[in-house]
């Protein structure tokens, strides 16, 4: 008898359908808001970025804010996502930066708290600014991903030893070029 409960409990186990994993939703969209930054989240901005190691001052924030182009991921009213932007001159026959009348729009890497990584927010605020630079008529998105050069071929860097952010970049359609000042990631804005 004992024989025959085992292999029954043996077969309550194999009929048993693995529990399925449910979706559940990163965000309660209605708690959710991008926005432009203006000079009131300056200081909630700065804790952010400080909070992700960027070296910044509150001075450096609000100049760049003031360009109008920097937005915010809130969830609950409470910042957690930062994507500064300033508008630029870029030659793209040379591939560098330059002074003259804004042609560009520069991203500099979003800063995401940690507890928000891989729910998009980087994505999302990309997409926004670009989004923000195209209303405004501005050609390119660019930036600097890395002051390292690769040795030998950008695309093949860009597939095998490439960031996250990179990547991101990558699928956002950017092309990627050696610069005197770097790896430049440039989209062009049609």
């Amino acid at each position: 008898m004992y024989e025959k409960f085992k292999s029954d409990e043996k077969e309550k186990l194999v009929k048993k359908e693995p529990q399925k994993k449910q979706f559940t939703q990163l965000f309660d969209e209605e708690q959710t808001e991008i926005k432009r930054l203006n000079l009131d989240d300056v200081e909630d901005a700065v804790k952010v970025m400080r909070r992700c190691a960027f070296d910044v001052t509150e001075k450096e924030v609000e100049y760049i804010v003031k360009y109008g182009f920097s937005f915010g991921c809130y969830v609950n009213r409470m910042i957690v996502g930062v994507g500064l932007a300033w508008p630029t001159y870029y030659d793209p026959r040379e591939r560098v930066l330059r002074g003259g009348d804004a042609n560009a729009l520069y991203l500099e890497d979003p800063a995401v708290l940690l507890t928000y990584e891989g729910r998009g927010i980087r994505r999302i605020l990309v997409r926004s600014r670009e989004k923000d630079a195209r209303a405004k008529q501005l050609k390119y998105a660019l930036t600097y991903v890395t002051e390292d050069l690769p040795k030998g071929s950008v695309d093949d860097y860009i597939k095998e030893r490439s960031s996250q952010l990179e990547k991101l970049y990558q699928s956002e359609d950017y092309q990627f070029y050696k610069s005197d000042r770097g790896l430049l990631a440039m989209k062009e804005l049609a």
